[in-house]
């Protein structure tokens, strides 16, 4: 366990002081942590449906009614959603569970058909 403080460089040990490169290390740290949390998490159709419970044909009925968009497409033709797209369908899911209809959910989140997937290069 390293200490912090004067307690050690007061000790007279050699390499008692901290040197610099610990604090370069917590720095490196902290931004490999931004970056973790700043990398965008894609969801396969089957994750969706694990993570909401939802049969293959609700959520083929949501994507043809437009109700979720997939946020990207691979080269192999794949469907990907991203964690905005999780959070609607499980707010859709908790719409529907309040009686709320089809058309009052797209009126509520104003999707049109303009909206275009983009593809994903498979590496």
């Amino acid at each position: 366990m390293i200490e912090r403080g004067n307690s050690r460089a007061e000790s007279g040990r050699p390499g008692a002081e901290l040197s610099s490169a610990g604090d370069d290390i917590v720095l490196a740290e902290q931004a490999v942590s931004t970056q973790a949390r700043s990398l965008v998490r894609f969801y396969m159709t089957s994750d969706l449906r694990a993570a909401t419970g939802l049969t293959r044909t609700h959520l083929d009925f949501y994507l043809r009614e437009n109700i979720i968009v997939p946020t990207a497409r691979t080269e192999s033709g794949y469907l990907l959603f991203d964690d905005t797209e999780l959070a609607t369908l499980r707010q859709v899911i908790t719409w529907r569970q309040d009686g709320v209809g089809i058309r009052d959910i797209r009126a509520r989140l104003d999707r049109g058909d303009e909206e275009q997937v983009s593809t994903l290069p498979t590496d």
